[in-house]
């Protein structure tokens, strides 16, 4: 046997693919060991057979159709199905070339691979995917198809950069958080999605879901950047959405990376469960919630007054058998103490807001009892109040209306001594770094914080010290006119820091 022939016949029986030759009848005039493996048979058995005989019925049309294409020149493989000798079949690839003698076709060579396995795995793939396109569309779940990559590759640039805040970042840097919005890209929705966010058709709900941006759309955008940047497979939260009806809608929104894509966050699965009946009877339960909740603390409120006027009543009916005008004067000073605690509690029970109170009306109501209570009849007093708009909590409003109390209280008993006339004045103003100037004074003939103070009422004057402190603010007495002139600088108190 020639060298060249004998080359031919090792590559053709050690070949990976079964080979088949057949004349221009389509007779079988050579098959290899693989290609007899292939369908199960022995060579002799394929020898002298028309290769259509072992053609799936199905196929012969592709199969001529190909033969005619290779005679024209067209040698790229096709799929066709095979019979193998037990009558199941199989996937094969078919390659190969006609031969020629002198221009002459006198038959064709075929190298047949078996891809029976690769056939089952596309066809597996293809089912899973009609699978899905069925759940997906049919799915009564808005669920919407998302490509994340672009975001990704952005929010890896900014780590790059030595960013680790990425909330911060965004927070700071509203063109940025724009422009990474913008990289997140809907590939596909349901029909779910068109019926909830009342789309006409998927073509429009694409182009326009932008649109639907809310208040909050921005807060949304930054909770999953942070967790596309962690790392995180997923991310779910509640969110306030709009439709193209402009009403407003509630869900629980979740978004999972698909198997295979947990690299590159190119294919994600949003759900958006609609929970807008939940979300509205939480909001009624809150508000009935709060509702009940405001009746209690208007009614305690209510209890605290009371109470507070009843030890007024009860130290007034004592103070009325004491006949020692000083000891009688202090029952006086301790009574207008308790009722500027006592209009406190009034004023929230009257308001819409039981967390705050106009200091103004506040003022002027403890002014008016004051006067009331303690100017002389032959005495003509003037008051003048000048408060900027603003409300304190009832922890500032207590400690400010006794200091107010305090002061007034020794301006009125103790500044206009043989006078029939005199002024005070309140002011308050509030001032950069949430601070408040209160500036009180008198056009009496003034006293001295200290001493005066001490010789008047020791425990006034140690009550007011002290009120300044839990104020955590600063009291300076003004020296450039006459009468006694105050200024208390402070800041608004939180609730739990007053000291008991």
């Amino acid at each position: 046997m020639p060298e060249k022939a004998v080359l031919y016949e090792l590559i053709v029986e050690t070949a990976s693919e079964g080979i088949w030759i057949k004349n221009a009848d389509h007779i079988t005039t050579f098959v290899n060991e693989k290609m007899a493996t292939i369908l199960g048979y022995s060579i002799d058995e394929l020898m002298g057979k028309r290769f259509e005989e072992f053609v799936h019925p199905d196929d012969i049309p592709e199969m001529e159709k190909r033969h005619k294409e290779r005679l024209e020149g067209n040698t790229s493989g096709y799929e066709i199905r095979l019979i193998k000798n037990d009558g199941s079949t199989i996937w094969t690839n078919i390659n190969g070339s006609p031969l020629m003698n002198e221009g002459e076709f006198i038959g064709s060579l075929g190298m047949v691979a078996d891809i029976t396995q690769l056939k089952q795995r596309e066809f597996q793939r293809e089912e899973n995917e009609r699978r899905y396109r069925s759940l997906f569309e049919d799915s009564p779940v808005p669920t919407w198809e998302e490509d994340f990559s672009e975001v990704k590759n952005y929010l890896d640039q900014l780590k790059s950069k030595g960013i680790r805040d990425i909330r911060a970042y965004f927070e700071s840097n509203q063109l940025a958080l724009i422009a990474c919005a913008r990289l997140m890209r809907v590939t596909d929705v349901n029909d779910a999605v068109l019926n909830l966010n009342k789309a006409p058709d998927k073509e429009f709900m694409i182009k326009n879901y932008r649109s639907l941006a809310s208040r909050r759309s921005a807060e949304y955008a930054i909770r999953q950047f942070e967790a596309i940047a962690n790392g995180d497979k997923s991310c779910e939260f509640d969110a306030e959405l709009s439709t193209f009806e402009n009403t407003t809608i509630h869900v629980h929104l979740k978004w999972t990376v698909v198997k295979g894509y947990e690299d590159s966050y190119g294919k994600v699965y949003l759900t958006t469960t609609d929970v807008t009946d939940r979300i509205l009877a939480e909001n009624e339960r809150l508000r009935n919630s709060n509702l009940q909740k405001e009746l209690l603390l208007k009614e305690i409120h209510h209890r605290v007054k009371n109470n507070l006027q009843i030890i007024t009543s009860l130290l007034r009916l004592q103070s009325n058998s004491i006949d020692d005008e000083k000891i009688k004067s202090l029952f006086d000073v301790s009574l207008n103490r308790i009722n500027s605690m006592a209009l406190v509690h009034d004023l929230l029970y009257k308001a819409e807001d039981l967390s705050k109170i106009n200091f103004g009306v506040y003022i002027e109501k403890l002014l008016e009892s004051l006067v009331e209570s303690l100017v002389r009849p032959d005495f003509e007093i003037n008051t003048e109040v000048d408060i900027d708009a603003v409300e304190f909590n009832i922890s500032t409003s207590i400690l400010l209306g006794l200091l107010v109390n305090e002061l007034m209280t020794n301006s009125i008993k103790h500044a206009f001594n043989g006078a029939d006339r005199g002024r005070i004045y309140i002011r308050l103003i509030a001032e950069p770094g949430e601070f408040y100037l209160l500036e009180i004074g008198d056009d009496g003939s003034g006293f001295d914080l200290e001493e005066d103070f001490e010789l008047l009422d020791s425990l006034g004057l140690q009550l007011i010290h002290n009120l300044v402190d839990q104020l955590n603010g600063k009291i300076e007495k003004m020296e450039e006119r006459d009468g006694a002139h105050f200024h208390i600088r402070f800041r608004e108190l939180l609730p739990e820091s007053v000291e008991a």
